[in-house]
C-alpha cells in the first residue's frame, strides 16, 4: 500500500473532502505543487484552478478558487473560496460566464475592471476544464 497522509479540503461554506490520500497537486502562485507523504511543513497560496487528489488509486479532480494550503508531514489542510467537483459545474452556465468575460475585457475598462474580468474569465475556464475530466 503506497503511503498515505490525512487531507482536509474546506470550502469556505463547507467541508468538501476529508480523509486519507496518497498524492495532492494543486495550483501555487508559482506553478503546480505536488503533495506526498512525509512532505516538508509549509504554508502558501494556492490561485484558482485545477485541483488533483490521489485515493485509493483513483485521482479525483475539482475546480478550486483562491485560498491557502497548510503542508505537515502527516496531513494538509485546503481552505479555499469554492471547491467543486466536475458533475456539480454547469457546463452551460459556466460558457455564458466565459462568454461574458470575454466580451467585457473587449470593452474599454478601468484597470480594476479589467482585474475583475481577467479573474471571472479565469473561473469559468477553470470550470470547464474540470468539467472535461468527467467525460473522460
Amino acid at each position: 500500500m503506497a503511503k498515505t497522509f490525512q487531507l482536509e479540503i474546506i470550502a469556505s461554506d463547507h467541508p468538501f473532502y476529508k480523509g486519507e490520500c496518497e498524492m495532492l497537486i494543486f495550483p501555487g502562485i508559482d506553478g503546480e505543487h505536488g503533495i506526498l507523504a512525509r512532505h516538508e511543513a509549509m504554508v502558501t497560496c494556492i490561485n484558482a484552478g485545477e485541483l488533483r487528489f490521489l485515493v485509493d488509486g483513483t485521482w479525483n479532480y475539482a475546480a478550486v478558487s483562491a485560498g491557502f494550503v497548510e503542508v505537515a508531514s502527516d496531513y494538509v489542510v485546503l481552505l479555499a473560496d469554492t471547491v467543486e467537483r466536475p458533475e456539480d459545474i454547469d457546463i452551460n452556465r459556466a460558457n455564458e460566464a466565459k462568454m461574458r468575460a470575454e466580451e467585457r475585457l473587449r470593452q474599454k475598462q478601468s484597470i480594476m475592471e479589467y482585474y475583475h474580468t481577467q479573474a471571472a474569465l479565469n473561473r469559468a475556464m477553470n470550470r470547464l476544464k474540470v468539467t472535461k475530466r468527467k467525460s473522460q
